[in-house]
């Protein structure tokens, strides 16, 4: 049977977020951003995890005794991360400027442990943090192989109100992949293809992997299945043909799967070239 983990930090996501991370990691709630497209601004969860307003969650009591708790919850389960790694996070962007310094923390411990992560953002200004710089980009002790640091890409700025601007993200990727970083963009949610298509030429020299979802909470005829297979096509084509990774959500999956307007065959030309959640070819 699987370890679960349910601490105050450390937990084992359900559902879609298990197509992010097998562990998550929550310091924070509430994110500035104000994506339009938001899942924390919908259904019951609004409340607790939406707003605009950047909180540590309030069981965690101040940031030093954040980080106790996590590491007590970390230690207690390392086997287990070691073989999973940490995803953060699922509540917060965790490198906008109220949450850098205790994700940067947290990164810098598991790291000397031998525990991978996985850091997502919609920021860039952490790339001028002098605590990163020294932590993670100039500390010849590092381990920069297992530290993985995404970004969102959507090509929408105008949906992103309160965001570092996709060009500025792209360019913070393309840093962190000069400095030896593994990078991945979360291609997620699609708003419109040409903004996806534009953002993943844009990025395809500094990403290493890239995650493709569609947006929930639309109309049914927001996306069109003969459209979506298409598209799909085509951008699985050109990351492949550059040598990177590509993992498509099910939400990818289900539409051109479940369409009638496909044979299997045509399906799987397109899902022999992607990966799977953990990052291994998919089989048939």
């Amino acid at each position: 049977m699987a370890e679960i983990i349910n601490g105050k930090v450390l937990y084992t996501p359900k559902g879609a977020a298990l197509e992010y991370g097998r562990v998550g990691c929550n310091f924070y709630k509430g994110c500035p951003h104000g994506c339009e497209y938001c899942y924390l601004k919908r259904g019951v969860t609004a409340k607790e995890l939406g707003g605009l307003e950047v909180q540590l969650k309030k069981s965690l009591k101040d940031t030093d005794t954040a980080f106790e708790i996590f590491k007590r919850e970390a230690e207690r389960h390392l086997s287990h991360l070691r073989e999973t790694g940490v995803f953060f996070s699922f509540t917060c962007d965790p490198l906008i400027r109220e949450t850098q310094t205790l994700t940067t923390h947290a990164v810098k411990w598991l790291n000397e442990h031998d525990v991978a992560t996985q850091v997502l953002t919609k920021n860039a200004s952490f790339m001028e943090d002098l605590y990163f710089q020294d932590t993670v980009l100039d500390a010849p002790d590092f381990r920069k192989d297992i530290a993985h640091f995404g970004f969102t890409l959507t090509g929408r700025d105008d949906m992103e109100p309160g965001a570092s601007t996709n060009d500025d993200r792209i360019w913070a990727m393309g840093e962190l992949h000069k400095a030896g970083l593994p990078t991945f963009a979360s291609i997620e949610p699609v708003i419109d293809w040409p903004s996806t298509e534009r953002v993943i030429r844009d990025s395809i020299d500094h990403c290493d992997h890239y995650k493709i979802g569609l947006r929930s909470g639309v109309k049914r005829d927001y996306y069109k299945p003969g459209e979506v297979f298409e598209r799909i096509r085509a951008i699985v084509d050109f990351i492949s043909g550059h040598g990177k990774t590509v993992y498509l959500k099910r939400s990818v999956c289900d539409m051109i799967g479940d369409s009638n307007l496909f044979t299997f065959d045509d399906y799987q030309r397109i899902i022999r070239l992607t990966v799977d959640s953990n990052g291994n070819p998919r089989l048939f």
